[in-house]
């Protein structure tokens, strides 16, 4: 098992150096960065007070083929406050360049209970900063993150609406589902379902399932593996992410000491 997972990453990195090139293109925006996420499903869960984060994301489409390069970075206000921010960055032979930049805050005002989940709001705005053919001039909206651990998964629902800016293009909504399974102690299985109603049409036009998984090869890096296939979709059918998250500073393992008193 410690070989496979040691090898998955290389098996990764040959598939995304071997596709051909053609085109595709939607708008990926504000996206989370593990392990606070799904891959673009957020989760409630929020890294400790003063804790930064950044993330580097590889995506390819495959028939019709062309490769996305997200960076993002969060920081930790408080406890339940997050801000983040993601500049994605799309490669097509003729409409290469960057997409509107996304940034977004995230407070989670309802902790999770028995039979209860855990609620955050997402106010989440792009600066129009992209290519004429790869932006909306800027968007504006967000939404609730919903998050409950059932059984051995985590699950978690996103519910977003997005305004551009751009004149002639309707509201974008995004339904997102997505659950993990911790199999082993720096091992967990991802799996979410996304479907979106774009702001080219006035139908939900898109569907899509994702599997992978994050390995945490150190206490402070998180390395993403994932595929995605569209069942409904605008083209491309197929996407292969690799994505790999950076937390400063690390996590600190708490040292129980134990002081027992002398008795005369």
């Amino acid at each position: 098992m410690k070989r496979f997972i040691r090898a998955f990453p290389y098996v990764f990195f040959i598939i995304f150096s071997c596709a051909a090139a053609a085109y595709g293109f939607d708008v990926k925006g504000l996206q989370p960065l593990q392990p606070n996420g799904i891959f673009s499903t957020f989760s409630t869960s929020t890294n400790p007070a003063s804790r930064f984060a950044t993330q580097f994301e590889l995506e390819q489409s495959i028939n019709p083929t062309f490769y996305q390069v997200n960076s993002s970075v969060s920081f930790a206000v408080t406890d339940l406050i997050e801000a983040s921010a993601t500049i994605p960055y799309h490669m097509k032979t003729s409409e290469s360049g960057f997409e509107d930049i996304a940034i977004g805050i995230k407070y989670r005002f309802l902790e999770e209970e028995q039979y209860a989940p855990s609620v955050a709001a997402l106010v989440s705005g792009s600066v129009p900063s992209g290519r004429d053919v790869i932006s909306t001039n800027g968007r504006i909206g967000g939404g609730l993150i919903f998050s409950k651990k059932i059984g051995p998964f985590k699950t978690h629902a996103n519910m977003f609406v997005y305004s551009p800016f751009k004149q002639g293009l309707n509201a974008e909504v995004d339904f997102l589902l997505g659950a993990e399974l911790q199999a082993a102690n720096n091992l967990s299985i991802l799996t979410e379902v996304l479907t979106k109603k774009s702001h080219n049409i006035n139908k939900f036009d898109y569907l899509d399932w994702k599997i992978g998984y994050r390995f945490r090869p150190l206490d402070f890096l998180y390395t993403t593996l994932s595929a995605g296939y569209g069942f409904k979709t605008r083209n491309p059918d197929v996407r292969i992410y690799m994505s790999f998250t950076i937390i400063y500073p690390p996590a600190g393992k708490s040292i129980k000491r134990i002081y027992e008193e002398e008795k005369e």
